[in-house]
């Protein structure tokens, strides 16, 4: 992410008012992380996680305390802990802000290329030093159990940033860029030293997550996702591998069947109408290993006749009888769920949107798992859009007004999930089972 020359500079800064032991072990432990060996995925020593469904990526600043904590007096572990939260703070600039593309072919290079051209602006202005030294037995700091580190041969590609002049023109990344960038990492470090010392966080990685290559869990399906990962209003994370949303499951791989089976995923649930059933039979309906269920829920799998009208329908889905039978049968299930209709979007949506609300996942984060439909289903909309060219593509699909209507029409019918539950008739047993199958 952020250059070495950056993360130094960020240094500099922070530590006219940081309290500091060992200046060098400082300055190694911010650069350390980018000291990964090609053959190592980077990720690894950035401490990147999955969370909300397998769907974002952050760095896991909480598992780093977690491995480090008895290290956290230390200069060349607060480094590179500091690093992390710069990366986070850079990150969210040239993404959000500005709206830079990597997946653009020579993006990333060309990106590489505007830090050598601003390597000379960036030492100079904020007296970036080449004096930081290998500390002996490296290999015998904890950190050095997580990753392989060949910090002896980045220092030496370091020092060439202070003496090489690069060829060519600013293609994105500035000086003005640049000095944004340091006032604001400088500032978000120094708040997160500060919360640090009183077991909180300044530094929201989980916030400040984001999206990662929208890829199905199943071979054969577009839009197979997990709801584990989402965080909860006491703080923790659903849990992962108990509860899968999919799209429709006509003809599974053995590959699927071994992942289901791996991550015991055992109950299926087809919230499919009979004429669909009958038509394009599950792939799970006599498949040894798994029980098969199909709860026919008929609202939902047709095209409502307006946008305003769908909220209203999500609503009927979720009062649809057969719903009892879902959501009984996920609280009685012995093993892991994998629910689902045709696209993964409506009646999945909605049985999706109710799990996590009685999780206690937010209502943007409920939102966004059913509006990342759009993103998974892309190619299923676009044979919507050919095949059918007279449905209205603002109907079928997904967009945040549709949930956020649907979660007010629900607390205005219900009141909460576990009134829901109750009316929907399950007990109070089933109810506080369904909780445990994800908090």
């Amino acid at each position: 992410m952020a250059s070495r020359v950056l993360h130094l500079a960020v240094l500099e800064e922070l530590m006219k008012d940081m309290t500091i032991k060992d200046r060098n072990r400082l300055c190694l432990g911010c650069i350390l992380p980018d000291a990964y060996s090609p053959n190592v995925p980077k990720s690894d020593s950035h401490f990147k996680i999955f969370v909300c469904g397998k769907s974002k990526k952050t760095y896991d600043l909480d598992g780093y305390l977690s491995m480090f904590r008895e290290m956290m007096d230390d200069d060349l572990y607060i480094g590179y802990y500091l690093h992390l939260i710069q990366d986070l703070v850079f990150r969210e600039l040239i993404y959000d802000k500005y709206q830079w593309n990597s997946k653009i072919p020579g993006n990333v290079e060309r990106l590489h290329n505007d830090y050598r051209l601003i390597n000379a602006y960036v030492i100079k202005k904020y007296g970036v030093k080449n004096d930081i030294q290998l500390i002996p037995n490296l290999k015998n700091e904890k950190l050095y159990s997580i990753f392989p580190f060949e910090a002896e041969a980045f220092l030496n590609d370091l020092a060439r940033d202070f003496q090489e002049e690069a060829e060519g023109e600013l293609f994105f990344f500035t000086e003005a860029m640049a000095d944004e960038f340091v006032t604001l990492a400088m500032e978000n470090c120094r708040k997160e030293l500060q919360t640090l010392k009183e077991g909180k966080h300044y530094v929201d990685a989980y916030e400040r997550s984001w999206l990662d290559k929208p890829v199905s869990l199943l071979k054969t399906t577009q839009n197979t996702r997990d709801l584990g990962g989402y965080r909860t209003k006491d703080g923790a994370l659903t849990k992962e591998e108990v509860l899968l949303r999919s799209d429709v499951q006509n003809y599974p791989s053995e590959e699927d069947y071994d992942y289901l089976k791996k991550h015991r995923i055992t109950t299926i649930i087809d919230m499919r109408e009979a004429n669909d059933v009958a038509r394009k039979p599950s792939g799970f309906a006599e498949k040894e290993g798994f029980e098969y269920y199909n709860f026919q829920i008929e609202e939902g799998s047709g095209v409502p006749e307006s946008v305003a009208a769908v909220p209203k329908i999500y609503l009927n889905i979720a009062s649809a009888k057969a719903m009892a039978k879902v959501f009984r049968c996920i609280a009685n299930a012995k093993l892991g769920v994998m629910f689902y209709c045709t696209a993964g979007k409506d009646r999945t949506g909605i049985v999706s949107a109710i799990l996590l609300l009685h999780a206690g996942v937010s209502d943007k984060d409920i939102v966004d798992n059913y509006v990342l439909t759009k993103e998974y289903g892309r190619e299923r909309l676009k044979l919507v859009h050919k095949y059918y060219p007279k449905v209205d593509m603002n109907i079928v699909t997904p967009c945040e007004m549709f949930m956020e209507e649907f979660l007010r029409l629900f607390r205005e019918k219900y009141g909460d999930t576990e009134n829901y539950f109750r009316i929907m008739g399950l007990s109070g047993k089933e109810i506080q089972m369904i909780q445990s199958k994800l908090a």
